[in-house]
């Protein structure tokens, strides 16, 4: 059986990183120009793997398939369409080296950038009849608790959303 890989992304404020991995044949240490890093294979194929994806662009993009059809191009999901799906390391680390290549970057960590985006992710605990959502102002975790609420009456019943990020520190 191989010996495991060990890796280390570090990196300082300038942006820049670099990837330490400690494998069979040794110890190694690679700039990282991508500022990615996931579990395997080695980092030198993870680098390698990216250029079977170097044409896939976050731009609109044009019709090339159908070009007499007026074809709706819904979603564009800031170009991932064409991006591996799996939960793989190697599937992982191309989409995590594409979002942070692509993504808006602002001053802080709640500055509001103009993109395309999810507004709110929510699911229901239908065991315990609560509904946990976030929105896009603020991903802390807000719940509603359905037992709580008059759910036979006919007067629509509303929430004000908590709009403002908050952020727990621990220390």
């Amino acid at each position: 059986m191989p010996a495991a890989t060990l890796h280390w992304l570090m990196g300082d404020r300038s942006g820049k990183s670099i990837v330490v991995e400690s494998t069979e044949t040794g110890l190694h240490v690679y700039d990282n120009p991508v500022n990615t890093l996931t579990n395997d294979p080695v980092f030198p194929a993870q680098v390698e793997t990216l250029a079977n994806f170097a044409s896939v662009s976050p731009a609109q993009h044009k019709n090339t398939l159908v070009p007499n059809a007026d074809i709706n191009l819904y979603s564009r999901g800031l170009g991932t369409h064409h991006l591996p799906g799996g939960t793989d390391s190697n599937s992982r680390f191309i989409k995590a080296s594409f979002v942070l290549a692509h993504s808006p970057k602002g001053n802080d960590e709640v500055e509001n950038n103009v993109f395309e985006f999810t507004m709110y992710s929510d699911c229901m605990n239908l065991d315990k009849g609560i509904l946990y959502f976030t929105t896009y102002d603020n991903n802390q975790i807000n719940a509603v608790d359905m037992n709580n609420e008059d759910l036979d009456t006919s007067d629509l019943i509303t929430y004000g959303l908590f709009k403002d990020q908050d952020i727990k520190f621990e220390n």
